[in-house]
């Protein structure tokens, strides 16, 4: 599993790289993808409730109180309650994460520094401060950015762990206690092949296939539809085709339907 400090490093190369080629969400899973992990995000928004189910976030503040650090390789976020996250399709309540970035724990010099060394010769330019590092659209550009571990208001406010990432034995420790999915139940796949999807949208990225007959730990709802993991791979079904394996068992509204018709068809039998 890569390490916090590896990706704390990954960006510095990057320094100047403009934000037209790289936004900020471009920029944090070529990070990613340089350490060797591949994820491939929608956005900031969907970073943040990636984090918050699989690891955690909170603020700055909770973050040491939490795990006693803010460790290098946590995101960062821009997070507020102002009704922006509808804009991109979520109407889940958990508000807007505007903005992603790279908690280094680095000054600004040393990150540089470290973009020199990578045959980055630009970096200079774009320091504008220590501890962390971002796609900025203000700066047209990847630039270091200041993160002094604490909350200020119109900049990073919340901080975002993944299980993905190791942070350290202590902080991995508590995180993974924490990082634990609660399985809302499990259920069978019926009426054919159920397509999994990226989002919960019928218009959405088709991931995989799942045959009948599987069966599935769901971990969220959300209208009509679940989260699954399936072949490795986290998406969304429609829960009209799954079928609960506990005594609360949802039956498929086509189902239901041949369920009336038959009914109906014999009460006029009978009439």
């Amino acid at each position: 599993m890569p390490e916090g400090t590896e990706l704390a490093r990954a960006g510095c190369p990057y320094l100047g790289r403009k934000y037209s080629e790289m936004d900020c969400q471009a920029f944090v899973e070529k990070c990613l993808k340089d350490i060797g992990v591949k994820k491939n995000l929608t956005g900031s928004n969907a970073w943040f409730r990636e984090c918050r189910q699989h690891g955690w976030v909170g603020s700055p503040e909770e973050c040491k109180r939490e795990f006693g650090i803010i460790p290098a390789g946590a995101f960062l976020f821009i997070h507020e309650f102002d009704g922006g996250e509808e804009d991109v399709g979520y109407h889940d309540g958990l508000g807007n994460a505007s903005h992603i970035g790279i908690y280094t724990d680095m000054p600004g010099a040393e990150m540089v520094a470290l973009a020199i060394e990578a045959g980055d010769t630009i970096a200079p330019n774009y320091n504008f401060g220590s501890g962390a590092i971002h796609s900025s659209s203000t700066r047209k550009a990847v630039a270091t950015s200041e993160f002094a571990g604490k909350t200020i208001r119109g900049g990073w406010n919340m901080i975002g762990l993944w299980v993905e990432i190791s942070y350290g034995e202590s902080v991995d420790r508590i995180l993974r206690g924490k990082g634990e999915k609660a399985v809302l139940y499990k259920a069978n796949v019926i009426g054919g092949g159920l397509n999994l999807r990226k989002q919960p949208s019928k218009s959405s990225v088709w991931l995989d296939q799942i045959p009948e007959g599987t069966s599935l730990d769901v971990t969220e709802e959300k209208q009509d539809w679940a989260k699954v993991t399936y072949n490795g791979q986290e998406g969304w079904v429609m829960k009209e085709f799954l079928q609960r394996e506990d005594d609360s068992i949802a039956v498929p509204r086509q189902e239901l339907e041949k369920i009336y018709d038959a009914i109906g068809d014999w009460l006029g039998r009978r009439g």
